[in-house]
């Protein structure tokens, strides 16, 4: 009975020798793991932010290692502990590598959130035999800092959608929305907004400044937008508008932004269907002759009414006497009329005088010394004061040859 028992005893000091072997075999042969930490705010508001912590484990040895009791402890700079969350471990096979990921919902309370220090305890462990276990502790420090977050801001995508709509003495109104989507992952904020606008020419037309607001990640907000440019802008064929402002994002007591700029250009519509008139213009065509020792004097008045509630212009303005005989149309004299601003709901009268010499007016008929008609015309372009762009005009009045007696026009 006591040889058997030194057996037993013998038998289990010499395993136990043996497992100790390998066991220092394999620690002293044990190539340390790889492990890189990254920590970063995914979710970020004013009030609260949520952080994400990866752990990337690559194991160089020919066998099995283990990874467990991951632990990360958060706390501010000045170390006021801030969140503390548990990271599932497990078995990582021969030469592979495994990532481990965790979140965190951490709340602001008044401290320096800047900088956050995270420190970051787990066990790595091999296995002897299949029985033996031993367990390595690990510990390292990870800093996740606010301020970078501004390098990973994408500029919101801005859409603009508007048109000129109206025409008033203070200029050209237009009107739209402004769709700004947010493609991050956590709020932003916008400011800052302006639109600067300009001709294909770049001549400069207006600019307004919109109000900003807060965006939800992956979600857009609309801005009403509404101007008023020069009248200038009528002559453009595009309006070229130049939006910029700042995106940021703000939390902790931290405010970064960074600033970003975009070109949209939207149509110009024809100035007088802008006019949108509840009434009609006017135009009164007059004339009268008087004998003279020269010739004749024709004196000639054109009156334009503007119904609209802007400013309009009579410019390049020609005035024309004809005689009509036997169907032939012949001219006898014109003259350049004085260009003038017709205020809106008012009336302008225009006169000029035209001479018809004697002998042009009694040797041009074909054989008669009156002509069947007189024919007055008035032709040039109406337009909005201050704009080039303008619509034809052209008025046409007949004038009995007995003018002594009748001095009125039918227009």
């Amino acid at each position: 009975m006591k040889k058997i028992l030194v057996i037993i005893v013998s038998a289990l000091i010499i395993i136990n020798v043996i497992a100790g072997a390998f066991l220092f075999l394999d620690i002293q042969i044990l190539k340390a793991p790889l492990i890189h930490v990254d920590i970063d705010p995914i979710e970020l508001t004013p009030d609260q932010m949520l952080l994400e912590a990866r752990i990337h484990v690559t194991n160089p040895n020919s066998f099995d290692i283990s990874v467990e009791n991951f632990k990360v402890i958060s706390t501010t700079s000045d170390g006021y502990e801030i969140g503390q969350f548990f990271i599932a471990g497990g078995s990582i096979p021969p030469n592979t590598d495994k990532t481990f990921t965790a979140t965190d919902q951490l709340g602001f309370s008044g401290h320096d959130y800047t900088l956050i220090k995270n420190r970051i305890t787990l066990d790595i462990g091999i296995t002897v035999l299949g029985i033996i276990k031993k367990t390595i502790p690990f510990e390292m420090t990870v800093d996740a800092s606010l301020a970078n977050i501004t390098n990973t801001i994408q500029v919101p995508v801005m859409h603009l959608q508007a048109t000129v709509d109206d025409i008033t003495r203070d200029g050209v109104h237009f009107s739209g929305t402004l769709d700004a989507y947010n493609p991050n992952s956590f709020e932003i904020f916008i400011e800052n907004l302006s639109l600067n606008m300009q001709t294909e020419k770049n001549a400069d037309i207006g600019t307004v400044t919109l109000t900003g607001g807060i965006i939800k990640p992956e979600e857009s907000l609309t801005i009403d937008v509404k101007g008023t440019l020069l009248f200038k802008a009528l002559d453009a064929e595009k309006i070229l508008v130049n939006l910029s402002g700042q995106a940021g994002v703000q939390a902790a007591g931290i405010k970064k932004s960074v600033p970003f700029s975009v070109d949209i250009q939207f149509i110009v519509p024809d100035p007088m269907i802008l006019l949108s008139l509840n009434e009609t213009f006017h135009f009164i065509l007059s004339g009268d002759f008087k004998l003279r020792a020269r010739g004749i004097l024709c004196a000639i008045d054109f009156t334009i009414y503007n119904p609209s509630k802007i400013p309009l212009d009579a410019r390049d303005l020609i005035c024309s006497i004809y005689r009509f005989d036997n169907n032939k149309t012949l001219l006898l004299g014109s003259q350049n009329m004085s260009p003038c601003t017709v205020e809106p709901k008012n009336e302008v009268c225009l006169g000029t005088e035209i001479l018809l010499t004697y002998s042009k007016f009694l040797f041009s008929g074909a054989h008669q010394i009156l002509p069947d008609w007189f024919i007055l015309t008035i032709k040039g372009n109406f337009s909005i004061s201050g704009v080039n762009r303008s619509v034809p005009i052209a008025i046409t009045g007949n004038l009995s040859p007995h003018f002594f007696m009748n001095h009125g026009v039918s227009p």
